[in-house]
């Protein structure tokens, strides 16, 4: 446990305020001896009542002090590399990533866009001492997180990740590595590497994107840059998706004539100082993913970072609980007439 701010912890000083209050309450005599109540009474109440609502006050201004002060609990531990890898991983989003021709578990095929996010997920947990950050693309690519430590959030994007918006058919393979060689470049780490992953042959749409990069100059970029590329091709000719009839919910089968280029991708990773890889199902992949993963290895050497919880909330709630018994009895309360 620690305080993040512990200066608030000045503010008890306070604390004294409701006793003093409550000390110089004016007291009311009664007129009549008769009907002079028990020792001890006070207007508004009992003494025992009174000497209650004073403490209540005092416990709740004491919760609000501590929870300013932040108090904070350790949530984990993370190890910084002082010679870490900061890795991008670029994942197709166009329309043929939904072609269901992957098999799957269970026999069961799932669609390529599925295996790619299960692999880059599995992939992630096995580097939890790396700065890991993922772009997407199809027709633009779109930097959807740059290299981090928080795993978990990125994560949930990996998961989140969809085909592309209707209309944008394009597979601009350039402009995504350069994206991906921008982020890895922003990381604080020795070295760097860019992971490709898609499904087709570089397709830009020049109308949308006019100044769109040739891939052959982003993976010189690359190697020049002193980060590493490595291209990976999934999937077959052959797979299906579904093509939808504008303004219906009608849609018809449509057979993929094309996959990726091979030769493309040698030429990219060769260019990019790195290795290319062909996968047709998710077992394959996985195991290209492991290769990357053992060339692309770094000693576990650095400093700790220590991740904390706050745990102001329940001093919060507690806070208000108190003041709220504090009014709710003072309403309770018998009054003088």
């Amino acid at each position: 446990m620690r305080l993040a701010e512990p200066y608030w912890l000045l503010l008890l000083v306070l604390l004294p305020i409701p006793w003093l209050a409550d000390r110089a309450r004016p007291r009311i005599r009664w007129p009549s001896l008769g009907l002079f109540p028990p020792r001890g009474w006070k207007a508004g109440g009992s003494g025992w009542a009174s000497h209650a609502s004073t403490a209540i006050r005092t416990a709740a201004i004491g919760c609000v002090v501590l929870a300013m002060a932040r108090p904070q609990t350790v949530a984990g531990k993370t190890r910084i590399r002082s010679q870490g890898v900061a890795i991008v991983v670029a994942v197709d989003q166009s329309f043929t990533m939904t072609a269901e021709d992957i098999p799957g578990e269970g026999g069961a095929s799932i669609s390529r866009l599925e295996a790619a996010r299960r692999t880059v997920d599995r992939f992630i947990l096995g580097r939890p001492d790396d700065l890991i950050g993922l772009v997407t693309f199809a027709t633009y690519p779109d930097l959807a997180c740059p290299p981090t430590l928080d795993h978990e959030a990125l994560r949930a994007l990996v998961a989140g990740v969809e085909p592309a918006r209707p209309g944008e058919n394009a597979t601009n393979i350039g402009d995504a590595i350069a994206w991906s060689l921008q982020a890895a470049l922003g990381a604080e780490a020795d070295r760097r590497a860019i992971i490709l992953l898609t499904d087709g042959q570089n397709q830009p749409d020049a109308s949308a994107t006019p100044d769109w990069l040739e891939p052959d100059e982003a993976a010189r970029l690359v190697r020049r840059l002193g980060a590493r590329l490595y291209a990976i091709g999934l999937g077959a000719p052959g797979g299906t998706v579904r093509i939808g009839v504008p303004g219906t919910d009608i849609s018809y089968p449509e057979t993929l004539r094309e996959g990726y280029d091979p030769e493309a991708l040698v030429r990219w990773a060769d260019l990019g100082g790195g290795k290319a890889f062909g996968a047709e199902d998710s077992e394959a992949l996985d195991r290209v993913f492991d290769r990357i993963n053992a060339l692309e290895t770094s000693p576990i050497t650095g400093e700790i970072l220590t991740r904390y919880q706050e745990e102001f909330p329940p001093l919060v709630v507690a806070a208000l609980a108190l003041l709220s018994i504090d009014r709710l009895t003072a309403a309770l309360r018998p009054k003088l007439p």
